[in-house]
């Protein structure tokens, strides 16, 4: 069965739990990719033959690409429609990660990186999303739900990152990440679509 985007109760359409959860679930997944970099740094320098002065620079251009994705990318979700931007960080996002799980250089690796961070900030198209979708009365409760997702996804990206890495290698993190990201945008569309015919406005 698929998740309905909305459920009519008394009469009005309110945005559904099971949606509320899934949007939390995005924002987590999306989020840790910031975060998945601190741990593997040392394998990832010797695969790369980096230096630690480079290898600092891996941790460093993902967090600046997303606080550039904070200027650049989020005021968009004013401009164009937010669900649309939202698949299209998505699938971006994953594509980005493919890059970073497959470069063969360290310039390669960078630039997918700092991609990466800017393409992230999808969290912030989620969490608007998510509110604008919610019926007032529990407008605090579903923001703070995803919100809650969020936190999670940044409290458990290191560590799941090592673990990942530690059974099937550094670049199994970020290839793994890519699928899960195409799972979620794609349980998103679909779970609206199936429900209404079109993402709710």
């Amino acid at each position: 069965m698929v998740a309905t985007c909305n459920q009519t109760v008394d009469g009005q359409t309110v945005l559904s739990r099971s949606v509320t959860s899934l949007l939390a679930v995005a924002g987590g997944v999306a989020v840790a990719n910031v975060y998945f970099a601190q741990p593997l740094l040392v394998t990832m320098g010797r695969d790369f033959g980096m230096g630690r002065a480079v290898l600092g620079l891996v941790v460093t251009i993902t967090q600046i690409g997303y606080g550039v994705g904070l200027f650049l990318v989020v005021p968009l979700g004013d401009l164009v429609d937010a669900r649309r931007l939202a698949v299209v960080q998505l699938v971006l996002l994953a594509a980005a990660l493919v890059i970073v799980g497959t470069a063969g250089a360290g310039g390669v690796l960078l630039a997918a990186l700092a991609a990466v961070g800017l393409l992230a900030v999808v969290v912030q198209t989620l969490v608007a999303y998510a509110a604008s979708l919610a019926e007032p009365a529990r407008r605090g409760r579903v923001v703070g739900s995803v919100t809650s997702g969020v936190v999670i996804g940044i409290l458990l990206a290191r560590v799941v990152s090592g673990a990942v890495a530690d059974l099937a290698g550094w670049r199994s993190v970020y290839l793994l990440s890519a699928a899960l990201t195409v799972a979620v945008m794609v349980a998103l569309y679909l779970c609206c679509r199936r429900a209404t015919g079109r993402w709710p406005r």
